[in-house]
């Protein structure tokens, strides 16, 4: 986006609600040209109004459930559940019906699952194609010249879940009770400061609010797409007053009451909806148990103040029921997309060695596939802890010889030919190829397969002496060994990995690989410990602005730059007893970054970004193995309104932009 010295129309910059698949054009995943323009709204879906009355004299629709339970005076009638002016989904194949379950997966317990099915409801969001902004929440938003001042509207009619009206006072209970409460917020996200100092939200009226940073921040609209904004919205002020102490002077009560020792721990697990099922949300569908109580399945309901509909003014969702199935053991969902148990699944199931076996079934188990475009830097980036709290393996790491030498140690043809099914290619931690950010040197270098060359840097770094089983040792006088940590579920990654185990061990390196289930993992590899030796991931931003938005690879970012997370948090004022100052290098990334907030201008931010590539050839933080191919997902014949191609990405989030609220299922 542009957000240049001269003032656009009103028109222009404000994203009005009609706009259901354009607005704002912010490249998102663009691949090259020079700014994108503002684009004028996309034309308008057929008003909700104009719809069939269920009822004489009602506007909307509504499903059966939900009419049943208006009949006996159990609930309002639609037509006072929902804004007067809605905001109108258009479906991807047609208009649905009403009814059925939705059934998924998921071996996580984290409740992701619940952000990318329909949790991604906030003041803006992703067109469902990635390549713009829309309102959601917000009606429009506007910015000033100087890109110091977001002004955004509410929807005005949008109700919580309970019933009750989300309104500015909401925000402001977010952003003065929560975000600049130092007991629940440590330290005030990096994205929402500016020179320091943290932004200052105002209330206009009842529905606006006003976001003001020290100084420009040309990225914050971006940001404000991604699901790091979600809670801001979330913080229903009339439910969750009772657990914070500024509004509930009889705090200890409640604590003795609900089994908890400290007023911070009720309040983080009342705000949350995966745990909470009674938090009054704005999302299509409710917890009836919550992941707390659950040990097998979470059952999800549909919300009846859920506040969009169709282009026929029918309240969405279509599907009245969501169940997710919780597995220790990912082979499990495999064998329930085999069954046709899972509607519309890629997380988990997608490995490449599961595609032939999915295929095969297709017609008996009733499925067939979508594609998922991928838009991640690698398929597995392999992150030595830079920051360990061992010492010697905290030397060993920061030797770039010696990441180099693994690196060309490597034969990422026998993972692809192996693991991949013969997909993709050697690749580092870079943006993609076809990437405006393409950088080549960091995605070739150290990449070709040289047992020669991998020694030769090995012995620059003075560990040539090896043990009688071959292995080299180190500068304590012990062989160079350490743990790869990693996420059980990752099963692509416990593959490669073996292979590559069996690579260094050519060259005279140990790698023990360690697998523990996800929660662990987190813990451990992604949490605020730096006791960890090594861990894999993938992510990151490998395509358009991802790159800039997610640059977790190409300089120490957050907890997800597992290479260096001490790093991370010096830059972010965070964890301060573990923080680290570091290398002068990293400090001129960090300012490069800094400059990209600073600047609205598109081809600045671009030409900033470049530099920061720069240094990460240089420096080489990690290690890269195979350029992400085109992913796969199983959907249901029943299931429909479903994308045949899709986003693959965590900033997207997917599926969230294609909205499945307005997925249906055909027989019941």
């Amino acid at each position: 986006m542009s957000l240049s010295n001269k003032r656009v129309s009103r028109r222009q910059f404000l994203v009005t609600s009609s706009a259901a698949v354009a607005g704002l054009a912010l490249s998102a995943c663009g691949t090259a040209g020079p700014a994108p323009e503002v684009a004028p709204p996309a034309a308008e879906a057929p008003p909700a109004a104009a719809a069939e009355p269920a009822v004489a004299g009602q506007r909307f629709k509504e499903a059966p459930m939900l009419a049943e339970l208006v009949k006996a005076g159990q609930l309002p009638p639609v037509d006072e559940r929902l804004p007067s002016q809605p905001m109108v989904v258009e479906v991807v194949d047609q208009i649905g019906t009403y009814g059925g379950t939705w059934r998924g997966g998921t071996a996580e317990v984290n409740g992701n699952f619940y952000i990318r099915n329909g949790g991604y409801q906030q003041l803006l969001r992703w067109t469902p194609t990635w390549d713009g902004i829309i309102p959601n929440l917000a009606e429009w938003v506007e910015a000033n010249d100087e890109a110091t001042e977001f002004t955004f509207k509410l929807r005005e009619g949008i109700r919580y879940s309970d019933g009750e009206p989300l309104t500015a006072d909401d925000i402001l209970f977010w952003y003065e009770d929560v975000l600049m409460n130092s007991e629940l917020t440590p330290t005030v996200p990096k994205w929402l400061t500016r020179d320091g100092e943290p932004v200052v939200v105002e209330k206009v009226d009842d529905y606006t609010v006003v976001f003001k940073f020290a100084s420009s921040h040309g990225l914050f609209l971006k940001e404000a797409t991604q699901t790091n904004f979600d809670r801001s919205c979330h913080y229903p002020r009339h439910y969750l007053e009772k657990y914070h102490p500024k509004y509930n002077p009889d705090i200890e009560s409640v604590l003795e009451e609900e089994g908890y020792s400290n007023w911070v721990e009720l309040f983080g697990t009342k705000s949350e909806p995966h745990f909470n099922k009674d938090l009054p949300v704005l999302r299509p569908w409710l917890f009836k148990n919550s992941l707390g109580e659950a040990t097998a399945r979470v059952e999800l309901e549909r919300n009846p103040y859920f506040w969009k509909v169709d282009a026929e003014g029918q309240q969405l969702p279509y599907i009245d029921r969501y169940v997710v199935d919780i597995v220790s053991d990912v082979e499990v969902l495999v064998l329930k997309a085999l069954n046709g148990e899972l509607d519309y699944q890629e997380r988990f199931i997608s490995a490449p060695k599961n595609k032939a076996v999915l295929f095969d079934n297709m017609e008996q188990g009733g499925y067939h596939f979508y594609d998922l475009t991928p838009t991640t830097v690698n398929e597995m980036i392999i992150q030595f802890n830079l920051n360990c709290t061992d010492p010697v393996k905290r030397e060993i790491f920061r030797n770039k010889d010696f990441r180099i030498g693994l690196s060309h140690a490597i034969n990422r043809q026998e993972i692809i030919d192996v693991v991949h099914i013969g997909q993709g290619e050697p690749w580092q931690a870079a943006p993609r190829p076809e990437s405006r950010f393409h950088h080549e040197r960091l995605a070739k270098q150290y990449t070709e397969y040289d047992v020669d060359l991998a020694n030769e840097y090995l012995d620059k770094t003075g560990w040539t002496q090896r043990d009688s089983a071959g292995f080299r040792i180190g500068p304590d006088g012990n062989r160079i060994s350490f743990i790869m940590e990693i996420d059980v579920a990752r099963t692509t990654y416990v593959d490669a990995l073996e292979l590559i185990r069996r690579h260094w061990e050519v060259v005279g390196v140990e790698m023990i690989v360690k697998t523990m289930e996800r929660s662990l993992w987190e813990e451990r590899c992604r949490g605020e410990g730096l006791d960890f030796h090594a861990s894999a991931h993938r992510f990151g931003g490998g395509s358009g602005d991802a790159v800039i938005l997610d640059a977790r690879y190409y300089l120490p970012m957050n907890n997800n730059s597992m290479y260096a997370k001490a790093w991370a948090w010096w830059y972010n004022g965070s964890n301060p007893e573990l923080a680290e100052e570091p290398p002068e290098a990293v400090k001129r990334a960090y300012e490069l970054y800094d400059a990209i907030g600073r600047t609205a201008d598109d081809q600045e931010q671009f030409n900033l970004m470049m530099q920061i590539l720069d240094i990460a050839a240089d420096e080489f933080y990690c290690i890269g193995t195979v350029l992400e191919p085109n992913a796969f997902g199983v959907v249901t014949n029943r299931m429909r309104n479903t994308a045949d191609v899709i986003p693959n990405s965590w900033i997207y989030p997917t599926p969230a932009p294609y909205n499945p609220e307005q997925f249906f299922v055909v027989d019941g």
